[in-house]
C-alpha cells in the first residue's frame, strides 16, 4: 500500500468513527480536458463531505495543507458541484469540502482535518 492509500485509509477510519458513511473513494469526473478527482466522499445526516487527503512522511517539501493550492481548490469545488449535479437524490443536502492532512509517522494523532477548508468562490 502506498503513502496516499495509507493516508486515505486512516482518514476513512477517522470519519467512520464519527458516524459518517463512505459513498465514494477516488471519485473521478471528467470535465473538459482536465479530470477532477475527489479522494473520499462521505455522508452523514443531510450533509455530504468531500475530502481531499494529503499524506506525508515528513514536511521536507511543505505541509500537506500547502499542497492544496488555489488551482487544486478550484478543481475540487468544480468536481464537487458536478458530482452533486449527477446525483439528484442529494439536491437538498448541504455540503462541505474538507482537507485531511495525514502524518504517517505520527502514531498518536496522524490525522488532522480542516473542516470546510475550501469555500465556493463562484
Amino acid at each position: 500500500m502506498n503513502l496516499g492509500e495509507q493516508g486515505e485509509r486512516l482518514v476513512e477510519q477517522y470519519y467512520k468513527q464519527r458516524g459518517y458513511k463512505l459513498l465514494e473513494r477516488n471519485y473521478i469526473f471528467p470535465h473538459g480536458k482536465q479530470m477532477g478527482e475527489i479522494d473520499l466522499i462521505f455522508i452523514k445526516d443531510q450533509e455530504l463531505v468531500f475530502v481531499e487527503v494529503k499524506a506525508r512522511s515528513s514536511n521536507q517539501f511543505g505541509t500537506p495543507f500547502e499542497a492544496v493550492d488555489f488551482s487544486k481548490q478550484r478543481k475540487l469545488v468544480k468536481t464537487a458541484k458536478l458530482y452533486l449535479k449527477t446525483k439528484p437524490q442529494f439536491v437538498d443536502y448541504n455540503y462541505r469540502i474538507d482537507v485531511a492532512a495525514v502524518d504517517i509517522d505520527n502514531s498518536e494523532n496522524p490525522v488532522i482535518i480542516l473542516e470546510n477548508a475550501i469555500e465556493d468562490l463562484d
